[in-house]
């Protein structure tokens, strides 16, 4: 299983949220430049990176800074945030950056989710399916997560069967160190034979290695990193 140390990026500075409130952001010194030098030094090269001003607004300020870190030599980097048209995706593969993230477009907009199935670069592409628990059901979220949806994570991809990527994240986890949501994760992996991406509540490394025992393909890591919950070692060692 490949870990993928995380940076997200908002104003211009590295953070960390806390299940996706921007009401609870925690900023780190490093810049997103320094870290992302941080983890290639240690040996990553592979980094995701989340524009959370994207997400949110829909704005452009953070695209100096990745296309700066995707010129890193030796790097390749996962880019997220308000990507909700061709254009924007287009955009991204142009600075350099080498698998785009898609939600809230791929999730409300059937027009954009059929460019992207008839898109040359679909192994390029990654769909974060973020989710909320009702009810015992993994309900999407769009829109920075502000917004449940009324859509079920496993109706979509039995609708979309045909997505190679998938990236999920269990937003009353994310930032909270408490561990990954284990059985719906265990469910997603036996649903089809795409490559799945785990992120959030990743808290040690007995998280990992159970995500790596049910089959996990590779695993996003982020504030557990900042917190040095997890040694840089130790997330060697997993991969």
């Amino acid at each position: 299983m490949k870990i993928i140390p995380a940076i997200d990026i908002l104003d211009g500075s590295c953070v960390r949220l806390i299940k996706g409130d921007f009401g609870k952001v925690t900023k780190y010194e490093s810049s997103p430049l320094k870290q992302t030098n941080y983890f290639k030094e240690e040996g990553f090269d592979y980094l995701h990176i989340i524009d959370l001003n994207a997400a949110s607004t829909n704005s452009m300020d953070n695209l100096a800074i990745i296309k700066k870190i995707a010129l890193t030599k030796g790097l390749k980097i996962q880019v997220g945030g308000g990507v909700r048209s061709m254009d924007r995706v287009n955009m991204l593969f142009n600075s350099g950056v080498d698998r785009v993230i898609v939600g809230t477009g791929a999730i409300e907009n059937s027009y954009f989710l059929d460019q992207l199935r008839e898109c040359n670069y679909l192994d390029k592409i990654i769909f974060a399916l973020d989710f909320k628990v009702t009810n015992k059901l993994p309900m999407l979220a769009t829109h920075g997560w502000s917004v449940e949806s009324e859509i079920n994570l496993y109706d979509y991809l039995s609708k979309n069967n045909w997505i190679k990527n998938i990236l999920a994240t269990d937003i009353s986890l994310d930032g909270t160190m408490e561990g990954p949501n284990k059985e719906i994760y265990k469910k997603i992996i036996s649903l089809n034979a795409f490559k799945f991406i785990a992120s959030g509540g990743i808290g040690n490394v007995n998280d990992l290695q159970y995500l790596k025992s049910i089959g996990a393909d590779e695993c996003v890591v982020g504030k557990a990193i900042y917190e040095k919950k997890i040694s840089m070692m130790d997330l060697k060692n997993v991969n």
